[in-house]
């Protein structure tokens, strides 16, 4: 098939886990889109709205690497889709001083 595009295109998928404050409760999730106000995940796991998260994010290739960025979250809906849930959770005070990739990352797609 010829590519017609006039730009390379590159597959982004940073890496999430949600955190449960004061708990040993975690889990991974996948972001299913991002803005500057937060991020729509997939998830096995329920959250409850209003529930605070903390959410560790890492746009390396290996997510071990521990050059995670914590932002608070607060969940703000959750549906049931299929067997799993998606969930948007606003993110809580992202600067560039404490999330210098997050904030360098929603400048650049412009939220």
């Amino acid at each position: 098939m010829e590519n017609r595009r006039k730009f390379k295109r590159e597959s982004i998928s940073p890496h999430l886990k949600v955190a449960i404050p004061d708990s040993d409760k975690s889990f991974g999730a996948f972001i299913t889109n991002i803005s500057g106000g937060g991020v729509e995940v997939y998830a096995d796991h329920r959250l409850e709205p209003g529930q605070e998260v903390h959410l560790y994010i890492s746009f390396e290739t290996d997510p071990k690497t521990g050059n995670d960025e914590i932002v608070g979250g607060s969940v703000r809906w959750v549906k049931l889709f299929g067997s799993r849930f998606l969930i948007g959770i606003a993110f809580k005070d992202v600067n560039p001083d404490n999330h210098p990739i997050l904030s360098g990352f929603l400048d650049f797609v412009g939220t």
